[in-house]
């Protein structure tokens, strides 16, 4: 049996030798890790409950699929972008595209991690060039103001890739703020207003910009630090969520079109937020290893899981294939311009109109067609033709009667009979009505 003067000793030296532990491996204690719930449902999981009132779904009426219409939108300008030169000038040859990060420190040890593996991906286009311009400290309410030295930081690392502002024409937005203490919604809304100014920034500096893809903040329950806890990780959500919706309700200071262009074309990125451990449907989780020691910053296992939800998103996403994995998509959106004049909608005439229309199409052959009409949010509002017509030119007439003044969209969609060798075809006009 151990005396008591041998067993004091022995307890002495395991106390000892744990508080050499903490002192000398801090990092390995310091998160909350039994902070696993916080008993959220993910924005893309609410369906038709609401948080605190406010209803989910990345998108309009609790849905995660973009509106048809700004989804269209999107693929056209993901059509449009082509490796440029130093002044913005297409260059096929010696030109580039380039994709950057804007954001805090999460997001440069995100995307640095994401650069990592993307540009070994061999299917990635070899005229993309990936620049990480997000960097530590720099919070949303310090980046809204163009004349912070974030954005020279940012000029400097495109110089030193060899690079300039007429060549970004795609960037990744994650922002955030710190220490936020305000309640829900007040410090989401300041956010939003916040991630509205940058974007509006982003196009007055990057005038080639044409898409933007923002992301809201990762778990933070495991979080020790003030910096940006939960709930506030998670309601960063909404700010980027009322953002976008703003942009597709029309939102004249969010114009990604026109003469009066103040915004790019903005789509949510891939949504990074899960409870903890509760899986997602998609069964994607973060653990308390996915955290450095203050619980709010990733470790290499946490950066990982948004590189490699970044690279899925950029290879799969209709709006980014064209550019990231260097040819155009697939979709009957994408034929050839000969087959684009064998069937063809031509714009409506008047346009603007009051209140009807005249919409004529040719096609090439017998086919299956549909001609319907969409209004800004992509509801459908009309269907003008359904069903077989033969080869020729055709018209019809829309009688707008009853509808508000406003922006329109008429969608031709031709679909081959059976036995026919052709693909199909998809094409659109904008009307506008003006009373």
């Amino acid at each position: 049996m151990i005396d008591d003067t041998v067993g004091k000793k022995i307890l002495l030296a395991i106390a000892f030798f744990c508080l050499l532990l903490l002192v000398a491996a801090p990092s390995a204690v310091a998160q909350n890790c039994w902070g696993v719930s916080v008993g959220f449902k993910p924005i893309t999981e609410l369906g038709s409950d609401t948080y605190k009132g406010y209803s989910g779904g990345l998108y309009l009426g609790g849905r995660n699929e973009r509106p048809w219409v700004h989804d269209t939108c999107g693929r056209a300008f993901a059509r449009q972008i082509q490796p440029l030169d130093r002044s913005g000038t297409v260059d096929p040859v010696q030109g580039r595209i380039v994709l950057l990060s804007i954001g805090m420190s999460n997001t440069t040890q995100e995307f640095s991690a994401f650069k990592s593996i993307a540009d070994k991906d061999p299917n990635k286009n070899p005229k993309l060039m990936i620049v990480d311009g997000a960097q530590g400290g720099q919070t949303a309410a310090l980046i809204a103001d163009p004349s912070a030295g974030f954005w020279v930081e940012v000029e400097r690392r495109l110089l030193a890739a060899g690079v300039g502002n007429q060549q970004v024409q795609i960037v990744w937005l994650k922002e955030a703020d710190a220490n936020p203490t305000q309640a829900f919604p007040t410090h989401a809304l300041l956010l939003q207003s916040e991630l509205e100014n940058i974007v509006r920034l982003l196009k007055s500096r990057y005038p080639n910009l044409k898409i933007t893809y923002v992301s809201s903040r990762t778990y933070a329950g495991y979080a020790t630090s003030t910096l940006n806890p939960e709930p506030y990780a998670y309601e960063s959500g909404f700010a980027v969520k009322w953002m976008i919706e703003r942009q597709i309700g029309g939102d004249t200071s969010l114009a990604f079109s026109g003469s009066r262009t103040r915004a790019p074309w903005l789509s949510w990125g891939p949504y990074l937020w899960a409870d903890g451990m509760t899986p997602r449907v998609d069964r994607f989780i973060w653990q308390c290893g996915d955290c450095q020691a203050d619980g709010t910053h990733p470790s290499s296992s946490g950066q990982a899981k948004v590189a490699n939800l970044l690279l899925s998103f950029f290879k799969t996403d209709p709006t980014a294939i064209p550019w990231f994995v260097g040819s155009p998509g697939t979709s009957v959106e994408d034929q050839p311009s000969t087959q684009r004049v064998q069937f063809h909608l031509h714009q409506n005439y008047p346009n603007p109109f009051n209140p009807e229309t005249a919409i004529s199409f040719q096609l090439l052959a017998h086919s299956f067609v549909t001609i319907k009409v969409y209004d800004l949010l992509g509801r459908e509002v009309s269907t003008l033709v359904d069903g077989i017509r033969m080869p020729g030119s055709h018209a019809v007439r829309w009688d707008a009667s009853g509808f508000p003044s406003g922006i329109y969209f008429c969608r031709l969609e031709v679909r081959p009979l059976p036995g026919d060798g052709r693909s199909g075809f998809i094409e659109t006009r904008k009307m506008v009505l003006a009373r």
